[in-house]
């Protein structure tokens, strides 16, 4: 497990392309270095092209949410001795939906639909392939009559992972979970190529794990909705399995964070871990009012260049501006061994914090299943008001984040990026064409990882 036998795990609220790409490179090594586990790249894009870039780019779907969408997750392409298998782990309470789509011109498709009906039958459907993926054929599905049904109460959990096992041989088409066949139909034909899909609904969301597949560690978690009301589904996602997550250390860091002082990462989970009597534990965040705040009371950021004041809130002025972020990014840029040298104690704070970058500890999720209507208030400051617990800064790990939604419109973000780009490249990241540097090493179930 990452760092001193405890899961790490980086949840990030994603979506746009030009803010991520720096970000991709820091946790790239985090995962490479071993420093985190997985990182939980949850899509909220909120245009078409940030969409197709987010699912590109993480081509591995960790989650499908309760929508009845299919998703890609590989090919029933092992071949064994006139076997072909596909292997998945998945965590889903009912109504598990695998497409078996043909790959080769005249074939029919399928679909296993496990864990139906209150997770009660599992059936297999023969599918016309142009009709698998299509909402006409989700409409029309429970209509059509299965060619092989499985009564199977129970196959399915919403606390623990099953290890699926799809296989297509000269027999037929059989599917195994956790060892034992479930169901098992006779074909007719020798079985060709498929790709195969993934999506799950009717009250039921899935977590995926492909141990055939190369595993960098990141995955996409596919939302309900992109562009949400609030962020409810991803809290209550984690807050439903606290207990699983329970010795887990979650990282939270927006989508542009565009530096991590990854030297200090570790030294951060391992303060997280020992002073479990704050409810989040904050890095020393650029751009970030409350750090501002300190950083200058501290004599790192000078009045000359601004005045960090705070309302009762910890809303102020640099929230609001793009020149003074402008300013502050530069003065780190110019400045950057200063913000190094500040004190390793860490800053005890109660009230509101902006939750650029923040860690819990995942038994500390269950306080999360509320809904989330305005979860940086609420996770800052409501929650640990009521425990009566303080959250706390972490001085000695530096994180750069770019802007805040009213800073944007007069903000030089190329320039900015620029010159993040040229940090990142000095302190040894490969920006140019490092794509994935890690390549593949072998992953438990998420939450109890291993190196």
């Amino acid at each position: 497990m990452a760092v001193d036998g405890h899961p790490v795990i980086m949840v990030t609220f994603a979506g746009r392309q030009d803010r991520m790409e720096l970000l991709t490179h820091y946790i790239g090594e985090a995962l490479r270095l071993g420093v985190i586990d997985e990182w939980h790249v949850w899509n909220f894009s909120r245009n078409d092209n940030d969409d197709r870039w987010l699912k590109s780019r993480f081509p591995i779907v960790g989650r499908t949410p309760d929508d009845l969408v299919y998703y890609p997750a590989g090919d029933l392409g092992k071949y064994t001795a006139r076997k072909r298998t596909w292997l998945a782990r998945v965590r889903a309470r009912s109504d598990v939906h695998i497409g078996i789509e043909a790959r080769y011109e005249g074939a029919p498709s399928y679909e296993l639909v496990i864990g139906g009906w209150g997770n009660q039958r599992t059936v297999l459907r023969r599918v016309d392939t142009s009709e698998l993926l299509t909402t006409e054929h989700h409409l029309r599905a429970n209509s059509e009559e299965p060619v092989a049904v499985a009564e199977t109460p129970g196959i399915l959990s919403a606390a623990l992972f099953r290890h699926i096992e799809v296989s297509a041989d000269d027999r037929g088409i059989r599917l195994s979970v956790d060892g034992g066949t479930a169901l098992e139909y006779e074909l007719n034909s020798t079985p060709g190529l498929y790709k195969i899909y993934v999506k799950t609904g009717y009250g039921a969301d899935g977590e995926w794990r492909f141990p055939d597949r190369p595993d960098t560690g990141e995955y996409l978690y596919q939302c309900a909705e992109r562009i949400p009301d609030n962020w409810s589904e991803l809290y209550k996602f984690y807050a439903d399995q606290a207990a699983h997550y329970a010795e887990t250390v979650f990282l939270k860091c927006d989508d542009d964070i565009v530096y991590i002082q990854l030297d200090e990462l570790a030294n951060f989970i391992r303060f997280r871990l020992r002073e479990r009597k704050y409810f989040l534990v904050s890095g020393n965040v650029v751009n970030n009012g409350v750090c501002a705040y300190h950083q200058q009371r501290l004599g790192v950021l000078p009045e000359e260049l601004m005045k960090i004041e705070l309302s009762g809130h910890g809303i102020q002025t640099l929230w609001r501006s793009a020149a003074m972020a402008t300013d502050l990014h530069n003065y780190f840029l110019n400045n950057r061994e200063l913000f190094e040298q500040m004190l390793a104690d860490p800053i005890p704070w109660r009230g509101r914090i902006s939750i650029n970058f923040v860690s819990w500890i995942g038994r500390d999720m269950s306080y999360m299943s509320g809904e989330m209507t305005g979860d940086e208030f609420q996770l800052s400051a409501q929650i640990p008001d009521y425990l009566d617990r303080a959250n706390c800064f972490y001085p000695r790990l530096l994180v750069s984040h770019l802007t805040f939604f009213p800073q944007d419109l007069e903000f030089d973000h190329e320039t900015i990026l620029d010159r993040y780009r040229r940090l990142a490249m000095a302190t040894g990241l490969a920006l140019e064409g490092a794509t994935d540097p890690r390549g593949a090493r072998d992953r438990s179930e998420p939450g109890t990882a291993t190196l």
